[in-house]
């Protein structure tokens, strides 16, 4: 465009058309997808309530994003006074919706329309909100939009936040209730300090990313194991190994994802274990979690059995039952300890078992044969192995190099992160 002044100055201004203009990219969407990927091509709407939490709430709509989704955040207009609807949009990248207006919002996002939500999140949500849901009614974005998405059967995940006496209040326990049984996920609040407050920001993703991910694992049993496990030489020292518990902990979480009921038995990590994963042990000798883990295929049917923990494979011939003086020379032999993969099958033979095998400085060659002998002395489905001499790819890393091969050698190769790797194995093992 050339605009002439009354100097004959003749200056030149660069500018966009408007389709232009709505084609660039919102500073915050720089974010999207730099932790994962999990939620691309996913449209969320956070819906945020009067709850003191709501502070947190813009933190979690960019975790969203961080692991690829799209998300559009929802007011009421109490929470719009706790923190300025701004704040989302900075946020987001979107301006949030904080009333109800001639685009008809709730149908639009929630309706039989093509721009409808993938996922409803409610975070946080009060006891009052959460009632109205409950009992049909809708008189904020919030509750109006809930009501349509529960109208069109659109996933909805609910995190309630409140005093704990208003959290364990017959009435709230009752809407609660209700709102399950119409197929709406409560995740459960963190009880300190006499309230009930909101679950940490990866909780919550992990809620969502479960719910919009593929279930070809519902209605399976799978038991894994995970981390070291430590053998006593005397009353306070013992033999362990680094295993930091991150691929066992991945497999647990994809599991999850995927629909599966997930048995977690783990040792002294250097990590915590996934806290929504419920059913777990957390043992310390190579001996605990030897009995737990066969203690669990006697008394239940489990269909998939993975032993990703680094188990100690010898232990003192004689232990000693006091702490030996540091002013003596001490002669430690060491035997080999029982196999808890050579005992699966005759526990519980119809069980798929799939076993972790950790080299040393070896060649691929050198590795998948090794394994491959593993593989058939323990009657096994499936197993990974890896060589932990390389510090990128070792216990404490938060990526691996394996080889998958399974009872009909067939052989893949995979080097990504932990968490992708998980996803292989476990989509490899419901080929089989």
């Amino acid at each position: 465009m050339v605009i002439k002044h009354a100097h004959s100055v003749t200056i030149e201004y660069v500018y966009f058309s408007l389709k232009e203009m709505s084609l660039m990219t919102h500073i915050s969407k720089t974010i999207v997808g730099t932790e994962g990927s999990e939620l691309e091509g996913k449209l969320i709407l956070h819906c945020i309530t009067s709850s003191i939490s709501c502070y947190i709430a813009p933190q979690i709509s960019r975790k969203l994003m961080r692991h690829g989704a799209e998300v559009i955040t929802v007011l009421s207009p109490e929470a719009a006074k706790f923190v300025h609807p701004m704040i989302f949009e900075w946020a987001t990248g979107k301006v949030p919706i904080t009333a109800i207006e001639g685009k008809v919002e709730h149908v639009q996002y929630a309706g039989l329309s093509e721009d409808k939500a993938d996922l409803i999140l409610i975070a946080p949500i009060t006891a009052s909100s959460l009632s109205k849901i409950a009992n049909g009614i809708m008189d904020t974005p919030v509750t109006l939009i809930a009501g349509t998405a529960l109208g069109n059967k659109i996933p909805i995940i609910m995190t309630p936040t409140m005093h704990k006496v208003m959290f364990h209040n017959p009435v709230i326990s009752k809407n609660i209730k209700k709102l399950e049984e119409y197929g709406v996920k409560i995740i459960k609040p963190r009880i300190e300090e006499e309230k009930a407050k909101i679950p940490s920001e990866s909780e919550i993703l992990e809620h969502c990313i479960q719910m919009l991910s593929k279930k070809d694992f519902s209605n399976k049993k799978i038991l894994i194991t995970s981390g070291p496990t430590r053998v006593y030489l005397d009353g306070m020292r013992f033999i362990s190994n680094p295993s930091s518990g991150k691929m066992g902990f991945a497999l647990a979480v994809e599991a999850w994802r995927r629909g599966a009921d997930v048995k977690l038995v783990y040792g002294m990590t250097s990590v915590n274990p996934p806290s929504f994963i419920h059913d777990r042990i957390q043992t310390e000798t190579e001996e605990e979690m030897l009995e737990k883990t066969i203690e669990i295929l006697l008394q239940e049917k489990i269909d998939y059995v993975i032993l990703a923990a680094a188990m100690n494979d010898f232990g003192p011939e004689e232990k000693k039952d006091e702490k030996v003086s540091s002013g003596t020379s001490w002669d430690i032999t060491l035997k080999p300890l029982e196999k808890l993969a050579d005992k699966i099958k005759s526990v519980s033979p119809d069980t798929k078992l799939v076993l972790f095998k950790a080299e040393y400085n070896k060649n691929d060659d050198e590795l998948v044969q090794i394994a491959k002998t593993r593989l058939e002395r323990a009657n096994a489905e499936m197993i990974i192995a890896n060589d932990i001499s390389k510090k990128e790819f070792g216990f404490k890393s938060d990526y691996n190099r394996i080889a998958i091969i399974t009872e009909k050698e067939e052989i893949k190769w995979v080097e990504d992160k932990k968490t992708k790797a998980a996803e292989e194995i476990l989509s490899e093992l419901k080929a089989l």
